[in-house]
């Protein structure tokens, strides 16, 4: 029994010492957090806490190597390792802002990666340093972990064990309590710490207690404690004599070869007197990063910073400032994704229309389009508009009236069975839906253009994403980057500008910078976003896409998909055809992976 004490004792003392080095290195972080008193609270209850998770986790695995002499030299390598990769992690985030993926990985095994980044032989002597240094340090420790552990009485034990559980406790507790009422200075902090794991009982409390969490936020977060640099200049902006006024006009899931006159009369009709872009691309796989990319402009990593301090964007505040009357027509709440706490966040609840009356999700498509119309006809002249309308029918449901089965067959599979054979009658049932709101599309522009707004309102009509149907063994969207997935149509009226098409790489992430500047911006372009004006006329070598946890660079020849989280895995490389090729056509992105870091870090602190 003495013995058991005091093998267990021994690996306390060991596995205390390291916890130690693990809690200074990860220390680090607690930089890149604000300086708000309550997130500086935060931050360092879940540094020690986040800590004691991960040292939870590798227990076990020390335990049984900790009952051999032989392993406790093991252990000591792993551990090694095991703190050589928060180094790293720490290095990464500190480009990056994100932990360490294979992404990172590829960046550093490629040749020319490393160097691509700005490190210099300098850095990697650090880098042996450090290793060095650590490897001294598990020698130092298994050469006191024998005496320390003689000082480690029951009460002791006790006394650590309590403290620790309390710094677990405020960490979690604080956790729940900022994600249910939006703390900004919490919530921008769960993702500080590698593999850290937030509570959130946001679903407990509305079912249990009846709480409602949706409502309209009020205020936001001091800008002296924001840990974004957005925009990386203050904006100047001379508002134009005659404002022009903004309707986009997003049909949800609308790919890009829905876009023609069998499939999308109206808006083909319509996009004869406008741009098109015939090569455009989404800024995400999904509703939530393909909106977000359409109103910021930048990339789609940035949604959770921005969601963590309830920021909007750039393009809606210079609107409002100017006296625009902001309206939001959606045929569902505009709560999931969180687009009242990040896109709309400063859109007056009075100005948003996202609870239609009607059941059915086609009639809820026809009740806001409906609205939008009523309100360019009934609207006072003089006071310049924003409108932004969203469809859903095309999302999931394809529903559509009686009158609007344009392709046929129409069949509805399971979707657990689907193949690309059987997926056909789903696929027209798709178009159908798709051409229903084409349609409704049709009563907006005819509204616009029978009051006379085509002389001074800018038309948006696009896809906020694609949608798959097995053509590469894949079905919907939010699964990866095919063109079936995040190739959407892109049609832009901007008057007296005429006709013109292009085949050039355009993504959404060009929308801001297109519009920000007929709204009196006169900052270039990389003061507030990531993309390019459509209009520009240089060719560019890629267009960035995102999802929760994957990134793609996509160019003219291919796509490579890479993970932000580390458990995703490697960095792949398709063909134009989205063929998965071997993991030498990943070498050939790697100038590309710099600039991609590069904006993915750019608006942050």
């Amino acid at each position: 029994m003495a013995d058991k004490k005091t093998g267990f004792k021994r690996l306390a003392a060991f596995l205390g010492l390291n916890f130690c080095l693990s809690l200074l290195i990860c220390s680090i972080f607690v930089f890149f957090a604000g300086g708000h008193p309550l997130e500086l609270l935060y931050v360092g209850a879940a540094l020690v806490s986040n800590t004691v998770i991960l040292y939870l986790v590798l227990a076990l695995p020390a335990a049984l190597l900790f009952m051999y002499a032989p392993g406790r030299a093991v252990l000591a390598v792993l551990l090694t390792s095991f703190q050589m990769v928060l180094i790293t992690d720490v290095a990464v985030f500190k480009i990056f802002k994100f932990h360490l993926n294979s992404m990172v990985l590829n960046i550093l095994t490629t040749p020319g990666g490393f160097e691509s980044l700005g490190q210099t032989a300098a850095m990697k002597a650090f880098a042996a340093f450090l290793l060095l240094l650590v490897a001294a340090a598990q020698w130092f420790f298994l050469k006191k972990y024998a005496a320390l552990a003689e000082k480690l009485t029951g009460r002791r034990l006790k006394l650590a064990a309590a403290l620790l559980l309390a710094f677990v406790l405020t960490d979690k507790g604080l956790s729940a309590w900022g994600t249910l009422y939006d703390s900004v200075y919490i919530t921008r902090n769960q993702q500080l710490f590698p593999l850290y794991r937030p509570l959130s009982i946001r679903g407990f409390a509305r079912k249990h207690f009846g709480m409602k969490l949706d409502e309209e936020l009020k205020g936001g977060i001091y800008l002296k404690y924001s840990m974004l640099t957005y925009p990386r200049a203050p904006l100047a902006v001379e508002p134009p004599a005659r404002p022009l006024n903004f309707v986009v006009i997003v049909i949800d899931s609308m790919r890009a070869d829905t876009f023609n006159a069998e499939n999308a009369p109206e808006t083909w009709a319509f996009s004869r007197n406008a741009a098109v872009f015939n090569r455009h691309y989404s800024g995400g796989n999904c509703t939530r990063f393909g909106i977000f990319s359409v109103f910021y402009g930048i990339y789609g990593n940035y949604w959770f910073g921005m969601l963590g301090e309830n920021r909007g964007p750039l393009l809606l505040d210079v609107l409002k400032q100017q006296g625009y009357d902001l309206r939001l027509f959606a045929s569902t709440r505009l709560t999931f994704p969180e687009f009242n706490k990040t896109c709309f966040v400063n859109v007056p609840r009075e100005g948003i229309y996202d609870q239609p009356k009607a059941e059915q999700i086609d009639e809820r498509d026809k009740e806001i389009a409906g609205k939008l119309i009523d309100y360019i006809r009934g609207r006072k002249p003089g006071k310049p508009y924003f409108a932004f309308l969203f469809y859903d029918t095309a999302h999931g449901n394809y529903l559509y009236p009686p009158g609007f089965d344009r392709f046929k067959p129409v069949e509805d599979p399971s979707r657990l069975n689907l193949t690309l054979k059987n997926s056909r009658g789903l696929f027209n049932k798709y178009r159908n839906s798709v051409y229903y709101d084409d349609y409704l599309t049709g009563g907006i522009l005819k509204a616009i253009k029978e009051t006379g707004g085509l002389k001074d309102t800018v038309v948006l009509v696009l896809g906020d994403h694609g949608e798959a149907f097995m053509e590469r063994g894949r079905y919907g969207h939010n699964q990866t980057y095919t063109p079936e997935e995040v190739r959407v149509p892109l049609v832009l009226y901007v008057p007296g500008r005429g006709h013109s098409s292009t085949d050039e790489l355009t993504s959404h992430l060009d929308i801001v910078p297109t519009l920000m500047p007929l709204a009196g911006v006169k900052n270039p372009s990389a003061d507030y976003s990531s993309g390019r004006g459509l209009f520009g006329k240089e060719p560019r070598p890629f267009v960035a896409s995102f999802s929760w946890d994957t990134a793609a660079i996509i160019r003219k020849d291919g796509t490579l998909v890479m993970p932000m989280e580390a458990y995703k895995g490697g960095v792949k490389a398709y063909d134009g055809e989205f063929r998965e090729l071997d993991k030498k056509a990943a070498a050939s992105y790697a100038p590309l992976i710099a600039d991609f870091q590069k904006e993915a870090g750019k608006f942050s602190k």
